[in-house]
Parts: C-alpha cells; structure tokens; sequence
C-alpha cells in the first residue's frame, strides 16, 4: 500500500483539479472499491456505472475530506453511498417476494464451508448479484459494511422488521444455491 504521505499528495493534487494526480487515486483504488460496487450492483455494467459515480463524488467532494483520518476509509464510504444512491435513483420498486415460497434448506456447517471454499469469489459475488436488488443492498449493508438494522432501515426507509427479513431471505436464498453447488 502506498504511504499515506504519497497518497495525500496525490488528494492535494486532485483537489487542484490535477487529471494525473486523480487517474494514479483511481487506479490505486480501483480494485477495493469496484468490489464494493459488484456486491451492490445487479451486473457488472451496473457496478461500473456505480464506481464511475463514487469516483465523480469523491473528487468533487474531496474539500471535505479532512486529512486526519484514513482517506481509504473515507473514499469506501462516499463510494458506498454513491452506489445506495444508484440503487435508489434506478430501482424504482421494491421487489415483492412470496415469503411462503422460499423453502428452508437445512446446510451443515461442514457442508456449508465445504461449497463456499470451493467457489472462486467472482462465483459468490455472482450469487450475491442474483439477489433481488433491495433484498441484495440490505444484505451487503448488513454483513459487509457492518450497519444495524435500524441504521439500514433509517437510510432506506424501511423497517428494521424489513431489513432484518431481507437478510434472512438473502441467506435463504445464498444457501440454496450453494446447495447446488454441492
């Protein structure tokens, strides 16, 4: 990783409007953050549009970074909530889903880490990408960005109820297909 003294030149620059010095911040964190985006995102059309529109917000918004805390963390965060953004100006509405419908399979522990082991992480960020869109955002606010149902329900406006159901459809859900796997 690159020093953080290197790296607050580079935002130095980028708040001079330098291209150079922005393309080399892109570049650096291109990878940690299209990550972010995939795991929001339908596809990864969807997750390049998403990326493209947390950089756009990140180097407009970068006077207000205040360099005393880490600027990774920072960037993940205006990124993140470029791509809850996306989702709320896209998905128009909400997915109903047939909660009788959803069967509950029973996974062992070994079986359960025995399937996700053999998936490469493309193949889980695909099964994560399956997810309905809203059920998919609650899921990855929940379990990858650490938010509490109640901080979930209060940026989505939804319920806690709602957001705690939507994780548990989106492990429903996960551990079918990872039964097909098996």
């Amino acid at each position: 990783m690159k020093e953080q003294s290197e790296l607050l030149e580079w935002v130095q620059a980028c708040r001079e409007g330098n291209a150079r010095a922005q393309r080399k911040l892109f570049k650096h964190y291109y990878g940690s953050v299209m990550a972010i985006c995939m795991r929001y995102a339908g596809s990864s059309d969807e997750a390049a549009d998403m990326l493209n529109e947390g950089f756009l917000k990140v180097f407009s918004n970068l006077d207000k970074y205040e360099d005393t805390g880490s600027f990774e963390a920072w960037l993940k965060r205006v990124v993140r909530n470029a791509a809850l953004d996306y989702l709320r100006k896209y998905e128009n509405k909400v997915d109903a889903v047939d909660i009788d419908g959803i069967p509950e399979w029973q996974l062992s522990d070994h079986h359960f880490n025995d399937a996700v082991a053999r998936l490469s992480a493309q193949e889980i960020v695909g099964m994560i990408q399956m997810l309905p869109p809203v059920t998919r955002t609650v899921f990855n606010m929940f379990v990858f960005e650490g938010f509490s149902h109640g901080e979930i329900a209060e940026q989505l406006n939804i319920s806690e109820n709602t957001s705690a159901w939507h994780v548990n459809s989106a492990r429903s859900r996960l551990k079918m297909a990872l039964k097909q796997c098996l």
